[in-house]
């Protein structure tokens, strides 16, 4: 059974730039090499892939769930990350969630960060601003202000862009064991594309329950997808993949192979966790990860609020 979103996996050039963007603007702490080290099966097909390029590896924890960042060894001829934009299919960016979007706009520009537009309401009363960090990776700031005014920055959502949103549905839901929690098209209009850096921008999107978060797909109607997609490996610049914590590895990876997706490596373990690469039908890559003590030290249930987000929802809709 998949337990909840455990981890986001970015890869960065310049690692110890990130950690200070990530914690300064969200709050994050950066967990002891000791606990991250249990998060390294010795075979994986993260690190000491690539030819065994060595890759820096840090996890940072938030209140209700953990963020990834890996730094591989590069090739000097190999091309700097470039800034996305924010309509291109695969992993697109995670959501921090604050009472106050303003804390969360200075936080941003404070730490070496740009904001694509500044924070919008759409019509629901939020607040929301894509912001991109010194590498041009996204992640949404959310101001939503029936929350608590002492609740510190958490984790909303992970967003991935799809083509076929009817298929991300089906997969994500049978895979999650998760009823849909809502889906609605929006579009045209100026403060979509505003906040987007588009042009006639009209989206669906949708949102599932993962337990400590919420996943968020959207597939863009207009304007067109880019051209020219490239599969991406484990490794490439930006969002490499999200990582989902099971209590039955096996039985979860059969599942995600019988509803269309494909394992993409062996089985690795150590004396504390135990995972498996996999990528869902459009190619996005996932990793199940099973922890040999379910609430270690790296597990969701050691956070500090893993059940934020839907006590958040509930306090919206008392």
């Amino acid at each position: 059974m998949i337990n909840g979103l455990h981890h986001i996996a970015l890869v960065v050039e310049d690692i110890d730039a990130a950690k200070r963007y990530y914690c300064g603007t969200s709050g994050m702490r950066c967990l002891p090499d000791a606990i991250t080290a249990m998060m390294t099966p010795p075979d994986s097909a993260v690190w000491g892939g690539k030819g065994g390029a060595t890759c820096g590896h840090d996890l940072l924890a938030g209140p209700n769930a953990f963020v990834e960042l890996l730094s591989p060894q590069r090739v000097a001829s190999q091309p700097e990350p470039c800034a996305n934009p924010i309509h291109r299919p695969g992993i697109r960016h995670f959501c921090v969630q604050n009472h106050d979007c303003a804390m969360l706009e200075q936080a941003v520009t404070r730490h070496g960060g740009s904001l694509i537009a500044p924070p919008l309401d759409l019509g629901t009363g939020n607040q929301y601003a894509y912001a991109r960090d010194p590498e041009g990776n996204i992640m949404e700031i959310e101001g939503l202000p029936y929350a608590p005014v002492a609740e510190k920055t958490w984790l909303g959502h992970v967003a991935i862009v799809t083509r076929d949103m009817d298929a991300a549905i089906a997969f994500y839901k049978q895979l999650f064991a998760s009823d849909l929690r809502s889906r609605g098209r929006f579009g045209p209009g100026p403060q979509f594309d505003k906040m987007g850096g588009l042009v006639d921008a009209r989206i669906e999107g949708a949102w599932l329950s993962v337990g400590n978060m919420l996943l968020e797909l959207w597939q863009f109607h207009t304007p067109a997808y880019p051209a020219g997609e490239i599969p991406r490996t484990l490794l490439d610049p930006g969002y490499s993949h999200i990582c989902l914590e099971t209590s039955d590895l096996d039985a979860d990876a059969q599942r995600l192979v019988a509803l269309g997706g494909a394992l993409t490596s062996q089985i690795a373990e150590n004396e504390h966790v135990r995972s498996v690469f996999a990528r869902d039908p459009e190619g996005n890559a996932i990793e199940l990860l099973e922890l040999r003590l379910s609430n270690g030290p790296h597990s969701i249930a050691a956070l500090e609020k893993p059940d934020i987000c839907a006590r958040i929802d509930g306090g919206r809709c008392a």
